[in-house]
């Protein structure tokens, strides 16, 4: 999990300033009219093993990392288009931001995956961009 922080700092780093950055502790309990937007929601979406060593004690792990776009725009509220066309110039500049990057403590860059699909609900738009990272763990043999 410590790749979190490191998400949320670099994009942080590479979006607007108008752009909040939000984990998903932060968003605990906000009620969908009341979250800020523009926003990112940086959200950890699992892991799976790709190699354990022989006695358990080290494995490599591949994470997945949603990062949602999430805007609101009440014009055209019927179809969502106008919230849609703003939340993907959003993703694009998350994407612009992390695909390729190499986090300290990853073994290996940010790879674009297969995301959930978009939601709009209300004038709220949200378009999820998926990542795996690759990272090595070591459990305490003692």
């Amino acid at each position: 999990m410590h790749l979190e922080a490191a998400l949320i700092h670099r994009l942080k780093d590479r979006l607007p300033a108008h752009v909040r950055v939000l984990s998903a502790a932060d968003l605990d309990g906000v009620a969908e009219g009341s979250q800020p937007t523009p926003a990112v929601h940086v959200i950890y979406y699992g892991d799976r093993p790709l190699e354990v060593n022989s006695n358990g004690h080290t494995a490599r792990i591949e994470q997945t990392w949603l990062v949602v776009a999430a805007v609101r725009n009440v014009r055209g509220p019927r179809t969502g288009q106008d919230a849609r066309e703003d939340g993907l110039v959003l993703m694009g500049q998350v994407r612009h931001a992390l695909m390729g990057w190499l986090p300290e403590g990853a073994s290996t860059p940010l790879k674009l995956a297969a995301a959930p699909r978009p939601g709009y609900s209300a004038g709220f738009q949200y378009l999820p961009t998926a990542f795996t990272v690759e990272t090595i763990i070591h459990g305490d043999p003692a």
